[in-house]
């Protein structure tokens, strides 16, 4: 299955109009979306838990740097993944894990509780 890409800021007319995008990108991708998962997977592990694990990335392409876009799904053992709870950037070319540009583990905790909340079985009465 072929990678999604991402252009950040591209010009779109709101109105109906025919348009045409020409794209020609030259970079390094020395970091693989595999490597990219794999250390997202590490940080969430030791930061976060071992519920937590990335999905299928993209790949970003903007004006002067190339990044995976690593989302992140919360997954219980016995019923597979429950939802997505964030993202994590991860430099392709030099395999840094942009967190200041990614979702803070905190809020994924959060949205990783509020879904364990909405999809727990409820207590018969």
């Amino acid at each position: 299955m072929a990678k999604t890409v991402r252009i950040k800021a591209a010009k779109v007319p709101k109105s109906k109009k025919k348009v045409q995008f020409k794209v020609e990108v030259k970079g390094e991708l020395n970091i693989t979306s595999f490597i990219a998962c794999q250390r997202v997977d590490q940080r969430l592990f030791l930061h976060v838990g071992n519920l937590l694990q990335s999905g299928e990335p993209d790949l970003l392409v903007s004006k002067d740097a190339l990044f995976w876009d690593v989302p992140v799904d919360y997954a219980l053992p016995d019923r597979g993944i429950l939802g997505r709870v964030g993202h994590v950037l991860v430099d392709a070319q030099t395999g840094d894990l942009k967190l200041k540009d990614s979702t803070p583990f905190e809020e994924m905790k959060a949205n990783a509780k509020r879904l364990y909340q909405q999809t727990a079985p409820q207590a018969a009465d």
